[in-house]
């Protein structure tokens, strides 16, 4: 064969091999269109996937804000019912429940599009409780008086002076924001402590801050630092009389600072004649009762709902007629005309089980020990009663709102244990104060001013941190999808 006859065979060959080539071309093509196409489908799907979880967070969003200002707010988009509540991206349905300490667990289905045409679905679950109102042990409108051999385990602060008696101690911090601070013979603001019966307490700051003059007795002790301030406004200190704001005797193991002189030791330079700015006022917290917050309620006189303007004028004996041994539950006692006449009496009270008492008319512990539980519980005793103008009330009685004798003492359990026995927050906007002998508290106690005298044991709880009623609004603690 020739070679012109070779090359004609090779006619032809050029097209087969561009077909070969477009073809491939054309299944890579259909091949890179498929795979583009389903990764727009897999994105657009998570972008709805996203935007769905953003439709239930808004539902669990709308309901916390909801039961935050109105416990009994209705629930117009309920699981399990045909209505939805519409917001930017889907719909939604929600439904909560309430615990008896005040804890509300809301679960939110979230729907893209709508709920009737869902493609995707998403259920949120959230936990939600009152937001911290109780971090301090002890806390006064006004002042504190706190008398002899007193232990304190927590952080003390009040808007007037704050006198720590005789062989005190605190574990813990001062703060007055409105007056001085006075630490009598012995009495030690300490970082820890140990009692060797298992009361312990570590990492405090140890800290007295006053708005005015830190008097110190030759032999008290302040283990951290010490600030002696003028009130808010002030431009310089003031040099006549230099003992207005000052630290005054006595020990400061940190650093002392103040606007007046300086006479207290220190292993630290001292910082005399020194302008700082006051501590800011710590207001109470505030209370505002809707018995909608409670799962169960038992009012006193009978309402439903319970309503504080209707009251009775035996509502006070109807309370006090029933037994305290092993008291559990909510009590709302709302008196006529209240007075020391028509005082709550807590004598011989038992928890057996978590116990709230809230009233308007004065509260009386009496002798009372030991306020003790069948387990773990929280009580919660709220007096409302406003003492009347210049009455006073202090360790001997008087225009107290909540008052206690001789040897009240909540059982604390053990105390190692912080979640045993029980833990108690005392909380009045009036008066309050506690006499001689062992008393003891794990908790807390919140009052318009108080005077507690010797032998008055209380260790702070973080167990009485979130109490139902205080704060105003809630505060997201857990968070969790649930898988359909």
């Amino acid at each position: 064969m020739t070679l012109t006859g070779l090359k004609r065979e090779e006619d032809g060959f050029a097209m087969v091999t561009a077909v070969a080539v477009l073809a491939i071309m054309s299944i890579l093509l259909v091949v890179v269109l498929t795979a583009g196409n389903s990764a727009f489908q897999v994105s657009e799907r998570n972008a709805r996937f996203t935007r769905t979880l953003a439709v239930a967070e808004g539902g669990l969003d709308d309901v916390a804000g909801s039961l935050g200002v109105n416990g009994a707010a209705p629930n117009l988009c309920a699981i399990g019912t045909s209505d939805a509540c519409a917001t930017s991206g889907g719909e939604y349905q929600v439904s909560w429940t309430r615990a008896p300490d005040g804890t509300i667990t809301v679960t939110s289905v979230g729907y893209q599009p709508t709920m009737a045409n869902a493609e995707i679905t998403r259920k949120l679950e959230a936990v939600y409780q009152p937001v911290p109102s109780f971090k301090d042990v002890l806390s006064s409108d006004t002042s504190i008086a706190i008398k002899n051999n007193q232990v304190v385990i927590g952080d003390i602060v009040a808007n007037g002076a704050i006198q720590l008696g005789t062989g005190s101690i605190v574990c813990g911090s001062l703060t007055s924001s409105a007056g001085g601070v006075d630490l009598q013979a012995g009495a030690k603001i300490v970082k820890s402590y140990d009692d060797g019966a298992g009361r312990t307490c570590f990492n405090k700051s140890g800290h007295v801050w006053a708005s005015g003059t830190i008097k110190m007795a030759p032999t008290s002790v302040i283990e951290g630092d010490a600030t002696a301030s003028p009130p808010a406004g002030t431009v310089a200190c003031p040099l006549i009389p230099d003992t207005t704001y000052a630290i005054l005797s006595g020990m400061v193991q940190g650093n002392a600072t103040a606007c007046g002189r300086i006479t207290a030791s220190s292993p630290n330079p001292l910082s005399p004649y020194t302008l700082t700015d006051p501590s800011l006022p710590s207001a109470l917290p505030s209370f505002t009762f809707d018995p909608n917050n409670y799962t169960s309620i038992n009012c006193i006189p009978f309402s439903n709902p319970c309503d504080p303007s209707i009251t009775s004028d035996i509502a006070y004996s109807q309370f006090n007629g029933l037994s305290k041994v092993n008291m559990k539950g909510v009590y709302a006692i709302w008196q006529k005309n209240p007075s020391q006449a028509t005082r709550i009496d807590l004598t011989g009270l038992t928890a057996g089980g978590d116990l709230t008492i809230i009233t308007n008319a004065p509260i009386y512990f009496g002798n009372t020990t030991p306020i003790s539980s069948t387990g773990p519980a929280l009580v919660t005793v709220v007096s409302l009663y406003d003492p009347p103008p210049f009455t006073t009330c202090d360790s001997n009685g008087g225009e107290c709102s909540i008052y206690g004798l001789n040897s009240v003492l909540f059982d604390a359990g053990d105390p190692a244990d912080p979640n045993d026995a029980v833990a108690a927050v005392l909380y009045t906007p009036g008066k309050c104060a506690f006499k001689n002998e062992v008393n003891r508290v794990e908790g807390a106690m919140y009052c318009g001013s108080m005077d507690i005298k010797n032998g008055f044991e209380i260790t702070y709880s973080s167990r009485i941190e979130r109490m139902v009623g205080f704060g105003g609004v809630l505060e997201r603690t857990l968070w969790q999808e649930i898988s359909e």
